[in-house]
C-alpha cells in the first residue's frame, strides 16, 4: 500500500499511514467494485450500490470510497509512452 506524506505549516513532515478497513467495510468496497463492473457492461446498478451502503455512518463512508478510488487507480491500465520521430 502507499504511503501519503502531509507536510505541516510549522514544516514538520507527517506519515499518514492507510487505515485499514474494519471487516464488513472491506467486504463492502469489494461488492461495490464488482458492481461496478457489471455497470462497464450496461447492467444499471445504481440502486444496488446505494443499498449497500445507505446504513453507514458518514465516516466509514468516506472510508469505503477512499477504498474504492484507490482500488480503481489500482486497476487502471498503464500504457508505455510512444515517442514520434
Amino acid at each position: 500500500m502507499s504511503t501519503a506524506i502531509q507536510v505541516v505549516h510549522t514544516g514538520a513532515v507527517v506519515m499518514n499511514q492507510p487505515k485499514q478497513l474494519k471487516p464488513e467495510l472491506q467486504e463492502i468496497v469489494n461488492d461495490l467494485l464488482a458492481l461496478k463492473a457489471m455497470a462497464k457492461d450496461g447492467i444499471l446498478t445504481h440502486h444496488s450500490q446505494r443499498e449497500l451502503v445507505k446504513h453507514l455512518s458518514p465516516r466509514d463512508l468516506a472510508d469505503v470510497a477512499r477504498a474504492v478510488a484507490e482500488s480503481e487507480k489500482k486497476q487502471q491500465p498503464i500504457f508505455a509512452r510512444t515517442t514520434n520521430k
